[in-house]
């Protein structure tokens, strides 16, 4: 019995072991990998690396806890839900340099045991709210998405131990964008971008991780990020470990340096200085321009008589240190000299530039007197010259100030005799002429032909009259006189008489004895 018993225990755990056995090959059998990809042994892992793809392959088991698809060139580059939908049990996703442009909101929502998400060297160039919702990583690579835009939800509704995105191109990064990480977040690597500055706002972000990379980025050493410059010296040996430290970009005294070769006093601002501030006045609208230059670029600030302002922002990188605000006025009531101020402001400090102004007076010349004109004959209209009534005189546009020793530009002037004489000088507009003369091609023609006949019937009257004055003097030079032989004698080639006064007064002397009656 117990022999038999023996024999019917020992088969019974033949029985169990023969079943367990053929259990286990059910399981490991079920586990079927896609074509062309490739799954190790005894594991869950599917590898489909530089295959080809041009989507993601078919027939993944929703076992898989590993899923590579790095280096195949996707032909639909967006990635939805449906994608990943039966995945539930996947822990780690690779899908590096697969061409993805677009993330839809929630794609990875299904995939509750994700821990690991590497997106990295793909396009993706906008990241919307709550594209990772449900998701609670270890670690969330982007790197490499060059020129990549995040909204500031892009991280809502998830948490992540690890965020790295260094070679993206990034200039700015809002810290409230990072807000729903705060608390999970213990690594954070934006080496590599084209970070400028970090506001003060990310000293209590920063103060809660175990780990920054910051290296390699374009920092602005001023004063606005001397908040850093300390924060990086007080932790540096922990926080900063293990790769490059922050370097200064500009300003050129600084450039190249790391930080822990700077000192307190290599991170300073300037105070603004003004370069340009401008009025220009017309009849109907006045304008001021006022320009400064600091570094920071400062915001400027118009202020008016009645305490309104109007704000300038400066632009939000530094590659002009510059700003400029123009404000328009449309006020014709000003009788008196108004103050107008500009406020340049930086964190170095504020400048202030007054400007009195006087609203110039200029009114439009009134409208000539018409003059009675005659009717116009009528004639042919395509023969009719007709005045160009249509064009009337304009105002000139002029910029009347002048800056006295206190740094005030005093407009008070623009009304004076020497503005008035300044602006005479300037050619006048032609006015309009009169009415509705008409001139025909005819009374033109007849005008020109008169005016002709006119000045040829005066010169021929004129050459008349000299002609017969000039005969008349010939004549009288040659009446015939009794002179002596010696004097004819004298007589030149062309019998013109050639004397000497003696000899005229002679032969006055001769006539005037011939015609004397002699004595008794």
């Amino acid at each position: 019995m117990r022999c038999g018993v023996g024999v019917c225990v020992w088969g019974k755990g033949v029985g169990v072991v023969l079943l367990v056995v053929i259990f286990s090959s059910q399981v490991h059998t079920t586990f079927t990998c896609p074509k062309d990809c490739f799954c190790a042994p005894h594991s869950k892992n599917v590898q489909c690396a530089n295959k080809e793809f041009q989507k993601i392959p078919d027939g993944i088991p929703t076992e898989t806890l590993e899923l590579n698809l790095n280096e195949n060139k996707f032909k639909n580059t967006a990635l939805t839900r449906r994608n990943f939908t039966e995945l539930y049990n996947l822990e780690r996703l690779y899908m590096i340099d697969c061409g993805i442009e677009t993330i839809a909101v929630e794609t990875f929502a299904d995939l509750v045991q994700l821990s690991w998400l590497d997106l990295s060297k793909n396009n993706i160039r906008f990241i919307a709210d709550y594209t990772f919702r449900g998701l609670h990583l270890k670690h969330l690579f982007l790197n490499d998405n060059n020129g990549i835009q995040l909204s500031i939800g892009a991280f809502a509704g998830m948490t992540t131990q690890g965020l790295y995105m260094h070679n993206c191109g990034l200039r700015r990064l809002p810290v409230d964008l990072m807000t729903p990480l705060n608390g999970s977040l213990k690594t954070l690597w934006l080496d590599g971008n084209n970070f400028e500055a970090f506001s003060d706002k990310w000293l209590y972000f920063f103060q809660n991780l175990a780990h920054i990379r910051l290296g390699g980025n374009s920092f602005h050493c001023n004063c606005e990020i001397h908040w850093f410059y300390a924060f990086f010296k007080k932790s540096r040996t922990s926080l900063f470990a293990g790769r490059e430290q922050p370097q200064c970009a500009s300003p050129r005294i600084v450039k190249g340096k790391n930080f822990d070769e700077l000192t307190d006093e290599d991170f300073r601002c300037e105070l603004p200085t003004f370069k340009n501030v401008d009025a220009v006045f017309d009849s109907k609208m006045g304008k001021l321009t006022c320009q400064a230059s600091g570094d920071p670029a400062p915001t400027l600030y118009w202020i008016r008589p009645d305490g309104t302002t109007e704000t300038y922002y400066p632009r939000g990188d530094h590659e002009g240190q510059e700003n400029m605000g123009v404000m328009f006025m449309t006020d014709l009531k000003l009788d008196s000299k108004d103050a107008y101020k500009c406020v340049a402001s930086n964190p170095a400090g504020n400048v202030t530039f007054s400007l009195n102004v006087v609203w110039p007076d200029i009114r439009p010349p009134p409208p000539p007197t018409p003059k009675p004109t005659k009717p116009p004959t009528r004639v042919n209209n395509d023969n009719v010259i007709r005045a160009d009534s249509s064009s009337t005189p304009t105002n000139k546009i002029f910029k009347p100030y002048a800056r006295d020793d206190s740094g005030v530009y005093d407009l008070s002037n623009v009304n004076s005799k020497s503005s008035k004489m300044a602006n005479s000088d300037k050619p006048h507009e032609p006015l309009a002429t009169d009415g509705d003369n008409h001139f025909s091609i005819v009374d033109i023609v007849g005008a020109v032909v008169g005016t002709f006949l006119l000045t040829l019937l005066i010169s021929v009257t004129l050459f008349h009259f000299y002609y017969r004055r000039r005969e008349r003097e010939r004549m009288r030079q040659d009446d015939h006189y009794s002179v002596p032989d010696e004097v004819n004698n004298k007589r030149g080639p062309n019998s013109v008489f050639i004397m000497n006064e003696a000899e005229e007064n002679r032969i006055k002397m001769i006539n005037h004895h011939n015609n004397a009656e002699c004595p008794s």
